[in-house]
């Protein structure tokens, strides 16, 4: 008898054992998937840095008298992700030659130009060589097992997740090929990163044209059909700017032309073409034109026609600037009381296009509206329902006069729909009700209104 007792409380000690392991196995399975879903849609919001070579190779020629680069050999590495990309940290990591042997890199430089980034080289022997770089934007900050994420001028803590260690980091790898040019000087070419652009009227439009073949961009004279300008290069350099300072609406085709002025004929001349389409700057959402204190003014700064990721929204109030965010998710901002004019500026690649001003003033007085009235002889009242509520439907408070005094009542004093029961046992054959009615944001409003009854 007693092994048998012994046996059975053995077996529910198990059972119990084993619902506590399932129970919290579940309990870190659900966790676990819930930090991962964390950890997506953040990659979705802040766009994880990539870096990619502007081209396969990146070729310098030498004349025939010269052992090595004359000038600085650049070669230029594109990040793509964040909106803002001029605080982006570039370095090289490693050097290797043709045979895959490590050289020394460091006097190999880098730089943030416009935010892309620049390998500035010592000078180079002819040969092949292998960069590789590294990219970093500072937006997450591993401490210990969580995460803090910096989101707008937010930070966040989260659960910490391998997947977004690499959200702020990339490497690329970039070739070099320096050559002797021989009897023959390289062919001057031309490119540009996108044959078609959007863009807004307003602002100028600017673009980077690229060269390669030559040592020296500001020896090389340029022509432009379409419109525009192209601003003088520098040495070192291995683009110029075209400016089209005041971009007309519709579809535009450009054609750079260029000369290298070396003598050497059609290897000295050079072209490229692409198009730009101008938009109208206005709004995908039109936003309202008033604004109340206390109450939530949403905006969506979004432009017809252009992608979000080149947008940002700059507001403020009454000429004092507070915030700059991107243009999604739309911004909120809670009017203070005081405030006369809230102001949303909407920048494209960082160039004013679009300013939207609201007006603001004190939100409108909660409405009363007598919806029914209806004679209850079982119960010998007769019942009159009301509706009121705050600018934005939610509830009020309500207050009930009526004269006779004392004759009727009220089934509630807070929300938005209201019954009025008046006691009709002494007859009356009429009755005057006023109703007050309060909001949250200290609006009120009165409403009086007499009622004949019915014999």
């Amino acid at each position: 008898m007693k092994s048998s007792s012994i046996s059975f409380y053995f077996v529910l000690y198990l059972v119990a054992v084993i619902t506590v392991f399932v129970i919290t196995g579940e309990r870190d399975q659900l966790l676990r998937q819930r930090d991962e879903d964390i950890a997506h849609l953040i990659e979705i919001y802040i766009k994880p840095l990539r870096l990619t070579a502007y081209a396969d190779t990146a070729r310098f020629f030498l004349e025939e008298n010269q052992v090595s680069t004359p000038v600085p050999a650049r070669i230029r590495v594109k990040a793509d992700g964040p909106m803002d990309r001029e605080d982006i940290q570039f370095r090289v990591l490693e050097v290797r030659d043709g045979a895959g042997n490590i050289l020394d890199h460091r006097s190999f430089r880098t730089l943030n130009e416009n935010g892309d980034g620049v390998v500035v080289c010592p000078a180079l022997t002819p040969g092949t060589y292998r960069v590789s770089v590294a990219g970093y934007k500072r937006r997450l900050l591993s401490v210990g097992k969580t995460m803090r994420v910096s989101i707008r001028d937010t930070t966040y803590e989260i659960a910490y997740s391998p997947r977004l260690e690499s959200v702020d980091r990339d490497t690329a790898i970039l070739l070099a090929r320096v050559e002797k040019s021989g009897i023959v000087p390289p062919q001057l070419t031309l490119s540009v990163p996108e044959t078609h652009d959007a863009w807004v009227i307003g602002p100028p439009y600017v673009k980077k044209i690229f060269l390669g073949g030559v040592q020296d961009v500001g020896k090389v004279a340029f022509g432009v059909s379409g419109g525009g300008r192209i601003e003088p290069g520098t040495a070192g350099a291995s683009f110029v700017l075209l400016t089209w300072e005041q971009p007309a609406l519709g579809r535009h085709s450009f054609v750079v032309n260029a000369d290298a002025r070396r003598g050497l004929g059609e290897r000295d001349r050079a072209s490229a073409s692409f198009s730009v389409e101008v938009f109208p700057a206005s709004f995908a959402v039109v936003p309202p034109q008033r604004g109340f204190w206390g109450i939530p003014f949403i905006f969506n700064g979004q432009i017809a026609g252009l992608g979000t990721l080149d947008l940002a929204v700059e507001y403020g109030h009454d000429g004092q600037i507070l915030e700059k965010r991107p243009v999604i998710p739309p911004d909120t901002v809670i009017p203070q009381r005081g405030w006369n004019t809230l102001v949303f500026r909407v920048l494209y690649r960082g160039n004013p296009i679009k300013e939207h001003r609201v007006a603001l003033e004190s939100p409108p007085p909660p409405q009363i509206r007598w919806v029914q009235q209806n004679l209850d002889r079982t119960r010998n009242a007769f019942v009159i329902t009301a509706e009121s509520g705050d600018p934005l439907g939610g509830s009020v408070s309500l207050s009930l006069q009526s004269e006779p005094s004392g004759i009727a009542a009220l089934d509630r004093i807070r929300g938005t729909r209201f019954t009025i029961t008046v006691d009709l046992k002494k007859h009356p054959a009429a009755v005057f009700l006023k109703l007050t009615a309060t909001d949250r944001f200290g609006g009120q409003s009165i409403s009086a209104k007499q009622f004949n009854i019915p014999q």
